[in-house]
């Protein structure tokens, strides 16, 4: 990882954390997330049913064994027609300060490599969006209601490039599309696992028409990452263990 790229993470993630320390603490009201009905709950108590949706939608990754940064375990991704649902397992005896605990999430909306970039992550560097939030702080349970950043940088390019240049701060949230605490998403923290529920219309973005997108995950404890999924075996020509983010099929029934 280049030495400018950890500056100006770090500095984005001290901003960024004042900015969504405030909408991690509670759920909002009246959620835009709670308008349409799924087959995912993300306010019953249970993941129950993830062991019953339709396997042809749901893509999984697990941590391979051998990787490099084992702070994610797992993540399970199911989309119907409004939602982008998560079943994330971050490994707690991994993850140990939970002072700020960020999760991003990273989207390659339309299905092309013609756009987007960030290779920092993924061999695929064509993510579009990126959201991030809170999912620990303080040492307690966030509910996760991210900010939504676009990318900024070269098609196919490298760095920390989710917003234009120039200053940015809390006043146009750090450059983010969406500010955090808006809504968009809303979570529980049930058996070790964190179930997300994300409302795709309220992500400005270019969707595919195939019905497809790209997603990958990280988590940090505060500026340090800690886990990647999907991910692979680390090798001598990748010694990070980077691979592709999972394309995932909209269940638009």
């Amino acid at each position: 990882m280049k030495k400018l790229f950890i500056i100006n993470y770090s500095l984005f993630i001290l901003a960024a954390a004042l900015l969504l320390l405030a909408s991690c603490e509670k759920k909002p009201e009246d959620p835009q997330v709670g308008t349409y009905s799924s087959l995912v709950s993300i306010t019953d108590n249970s993941i129950d049913e993830w062991g019953i949706l339709p396997a042809e939608f749901v893509k999984e990754a697990k941590c391979m064994a051998d990787a490099e940064l084992l702070g994610l375990q797992s993540v399970k991704v199911y989309a119907d027609k409004h939602y982008i649902n998560l079943l994330v397992e971050p490994n707690m005896d991994d993850i140990m300060d939970r002072t700020w605990v960020p999760l991003h999430i990273y989207l390659n909306t339309d299905n092309s490599d013609a756009t987007g970039g960030f290779g920092d992550r993924f061999t695929d560097a064509n993510t579009d969006i990126m959201l991030e939030g809170a999912v620990f702080a303080d040492g307690w349970v966030c509910n996760y209601d991210p900010a939504v950043f676009t990318w900024h940088g070269t098609i196919g390019g490298n760095g920390w490039e989710w917003t234009t240049d120039g200053d940015h701060n809390e006043d146009d949230c750090y450059g983010a599309l969406v500010c955090a605490g808006n809504g968009i998403a809303n979570s529980q923290f049930i058996n070790g696992k964190i179930e997300i529920q994300i409302l795709r219309s309220a992500i400005p973005a270019n969707w595919s028409s195939e019905n497809k997108f790209g997603i990958g995950v990280d988590i940090y404890q505060f500026d340090n990452l800690a886990g990647i999924l999907p991910n692979a075996s680390p090798t001598d020509s990748n010694p990070n263990g980077y691979t592709n983010k999972m394309t995932v099929t909209v269940d638009d029934h």
